[in-house]
């Protein structure tokens, strides 16, 4: 392995997980106007959204790498009926955090494409936990919840 790539997988190694313990409120939605009230939360190399747990979307890896804009992050939110929502992101020293959502949904006739956007801050007081966010979506069912038929 040359010093070089050594080097860059080394920087990769520390960056991953670079996101934990921190928790984003914004909005949701549609890309051109992100118009629901959202959080991300990242935890033990997770993520997950408030809103897409409670449709059944289960917390997923991420990985992240540390740039000269931030922190760019990227994992994939999946549901075993709703289809996956793919994350792109980047998180400015600021705290501000922008967020590209590509959400698939296959179906036996077609495959649904969308694009959805997440905009928002870090908040300072949370404190996310994995295994919680994982005991709560036990207790939710997206068909009685309306925000699910957006998805």
């Amino acid at each position: 392995m040359t010093l070089t790539a050594w080097i860059f997988c080394a920087c990769l190694a520390q960056a991953d997980g670079a996101l934990d313990g921190r928790v984003f409120i914004g909005m949701i939605g549609p890309e051109e106007n992100p118009d629901l009230e959202d959080s991300l939360h990242f935890s033990d190399g997770h993520f997950w959204s408030d809103i897409c747990t409670r449709c059944g979307f289960a917390p997923g890896r991420y990985v992240s790498e540390k740039t000269d804009e931030g922190v760019r992050f990227s994992g994939v939110l999946e549901s075993d009926d709703r289809g996956y929502f793919k994350y792109d992101g980047l998180v400015r020293d600021n705290g501000a955090i922008t967020v590209s959502i590509r959400w698939e949904r296959k179906r036996w006739y077609w495959t649904s494409n969308r694009d959805i956007a997440f905009r928002g801050s870090q908040t300072p007081s949370a404190h996310p936990s994995l295994a919680e966010a994982r005991i709560e979506m036990q207790d939710f069912d997206p068909t009685e919840n309306p925000l699910c038929a957006r998805f």
